[in-house]
């Protein structure tokens, strides 16, 4: 799970200076950067006048409310388990457990609701806009505001963040700068590949790079984006979140099953952050310089996404419910063991 630019411990880092990692990954907008571009279920629409995409933290939505759901109340527990002993049996060895672990269990307590609200009661996503007839970029902070900057001036870089092969994911960074060319004034995430790797990073950058920079790049992105993601000036719908819950495992339908508890906590995760949250609006401003052709022959969103098939929506239905089952049954055990 990687919430890097998301809430108070994990905000993106300004009003500094462009580190050697940065510049010595500037991507060229000029350059082709893959032989293979690809959206990597990053598009909400495309037009010929702009291309709406989703935030990096769009794809894991929810994983950190059912994590926060599920250890709240267990530490909560776990302080009135510990108070009440040392109360009950009076005694200095009691006491001083309790004065140790009481504080741990409220620390937990508070980052477990943390994660509830690093996901929840905010907004559904955090799109962003790219502009290719005005060549503007807008993009929602995760505040509510927008930023604004021209795409000819911003400076966009790999970005590798992660110390080992399991934590380690690439994301495009997009930064503006001040009149130095030097100090960074504002960051934000223009795309990310999840789960990708550092190919999968120049293939989605390339699909951007594409649709801003190539006379045919309209044309091109129109034809390859297959599925635009249900969001646009709505929630996602029940089925697309247990849909995208288990994309991760597509390719693996057992694994879905095997491992289908978690992505089933995942799912429920995702409803619930989807739900408790607000949909984005761009303000009038932006929807008026967005203005797009009625007759436009390269307009596509979630309207033109063909129908599920079993795979893709029937068989991590049948995993959810097992998934839920296996999670029931084991609340049951423990509740009986308890009492």
């Amino acid at each position: 799970m990687d919430y890097t630019g998301l809430g108070r411990f994990a905000a993106y880092k300004v009003k500094r200076q462009l580190t050697e990692e940065e510049r010595k990954g500037w991507l060229n907008p000029n350059q082709p950067a893959s032989d293979a571009p690809l959206d990597w279920l990053s598009v909400i629409k495309i037009n010929s006048t702009y291309m709406e995409l989703v935030d990096r933290w769009y794809a894991i939505k929810g994983s950190t409310v059912w994590l926060g759901i599920v250890f709240a109340p267990a530490t909560f527990i776990g302080e009135l388990v510990f108070f009440w002993a040392a109360v009950k049996h009076n005694e200095l060895g009691g006491w001083i457990l309790a004065a140790f672990t009481i504080p741990f269990c409220i620390t937990i307590f508070f980052f477990c609701l943390y994660g509830v609200r690093l996901d929840a009661f905010r907004q559904t996503h955090y799109p962003i806009r790219l502009n290719r007839k005005a060549r503007q970029v807008y993009a929602f902070r995760p505040d509510g505001t927008v930023i604004q900057e021209s795409w000819d001036n911003l400076f966009i870089c790999a970005i590798t963040t992660g110390s080992s092969e399991m934590t380690r994911t690439q994301d495009i960074r997009a930064h503006i700068l001040a009149e130095d060319g030097e100090t960074i004034i504002d960051t934000f995430t223009l795309g990310y590949p999840y789960l990708g790797d550092l190919e999968g990073m120049l293939q989605l950058w390339e699909y951007i790079r594409r649709y801003m920079e190539e006379p045919d790049g309209v044309q091109k992105n129109y034809k390859q984006t297959e599925i635009c993601m249900p969001i646009d000036g709505r929630r996602e719908g029940l089925a697309f979140g247990l849909v995208r819950a288990f994309t991760p495992m597509a390719k693996w339908p057992l694994m879905q099953l095997l491992v289908s508890p978690l992505w089933t906590l995942t799912t429920l995760g995702r409803w619930f952050a989807m739900y408790t949250c607000k949909v984005p609006r761009w303000p009038e401003e932006v929807e008026v310089a967005c203005q797009v052709d009625p007759d436009d022959p390269y307009r596509k969103d979630w309207r033109d996404n063909g129908k599920y098939d079993f795979w893709e929506l029937g068989w991590p239905l049948i995993c959810f419910i097992v998934g839920l089952t296996v999670i029931g049954v084991g609340i049951t055990m423990l509740v009986r063991a308890a009492f």
